[in-house]
């Protein structure tokens, strides 16, 4: 796959808690990390609020009863893993903690991180869950965010997309998701998203010979943004299929759309991860809230 280059202790870690959100990320995640021969670790987290009021510092201390169901919970995970997609290695740890906290810090030894969209106990009310919102917001490695009931992967018939603009951010995001799609065999597409501040410019979004100066303004330098992202994959990725695309409203939510039909949709974060970092942007929020496919937060 498609978590980048380089390789750190964990490769790709995956928070596993037996649930069914948490199941299709297993399988997403030992499905890259096959295709990237990386080592993958699943994680488990016993909720602090599980355990009793005696001190507990690592999972030597907990329970024997909460100890064995956590172990056995974590045994199922790894075989799952090996027996659905064969990485080339796969080790299980059991952590003391909250699940936000416990992948965020082990993100900081990570390529990657990959959660699902709904896990088990006091936060899976949410929409999404308040631990996936978490990781992305503040891990220190790309993560995904993997929703739904079954597992979509980049290939052939499901490109890789990414939003770019000028930041930095986007420019790593562009990076991965070029990687991705190398790996993956499958079309890259590099989408930029204008704002047009008048009526007449969104009248004339669509007819390249009409419109305003400004809505004029917008298509250009939006096809230089995607002009340059396109000869930066194609420097380090000459084999990747690229197509390049102008859209027009709030970024967020014009992105989302893709992952109907898409792979993967890749986006760029701003924070500067961690939990002393800043907030998962808004494009961000939005499409992990709305896509249908994995999304990859990258800052």
């Amino acid at each position: 796959m498609d978590a980048g280059s380089g390789t750190t202790g964990r490769g790709i870690v995956v928070a596993f808690d037996g649930s069914p959100g948490s199941e299709v990320a297993l399988d997403w995640a030992a499905a890259a990390a096959r295709r990237q021969a990386k080592q993958l670790t699943v994680l488990y987290c016993v909720d602090m609020a599980a355990v009793p009021l005696a001190p507990v510092y690592s999972p030597d201390d907990l329970p024997r009863e909460i100890r064995e169901v956590a172990q056995a919970t974590l045994d199922r995970g790894v075989e799952r893993a090996k027996t659905f997609a064969k990485p080339p290695g796969v080790e299980g740890a059991i952590v003391v903690g909250t699940t936000a906290a416990e992948v965020v810090l082990a993100s900081k030894d990570a390529d990657l991180v990959v959660i699902g969209s709904r896990g088990r106990g006091r936060l899976a009310a949410g929409i999404l869950g308040s631990v996936s919102y978490a990781v992305a917001a503040h891990a220190f490695s790309p993560v995904v965010v993997v929703r739904g009931e079954t597992v979509v992967h980049p290939d052939a018939g499901h490109p890789v997309v990414v939003g770019v603009d000028d930041s930095d951010a986007s420019h790593r995001a562009v990076a991965r998701a070029a990687e991705v799609a190398a790996a993956a065999g499958a079309q890259l597409r590099i989408v930029h998203v204008g704002r047009l501040r008048s009526p007449e410019g969104w009248a004339y979004v669509e007819d390249h010979a009409a419109g305003t100066a400004h809505s004029h303004a917008v298509r250009e330098h939006a096809t230089t943004i995607l002009t340059r992202a396109r000869d930066r994959v194609l420097a380090t990725h000459p084999e990747v299929e690229i197509e390049t695309e102008v859209l027009y409203g709030e970024p967020g939510h014009v992105l989302a759309p893709y992952g109907a039909r898409a792979g993967l949709l890749v986006v760029g974060s701003r924070g500067r991860g961690g939990f002393a970092g800043l907030m998962l942007g808004s494009v961000s929020h939005t499409v992990i809230h709305e896509a249908g496919c994995p999304v990859m937060v990258v800052r």
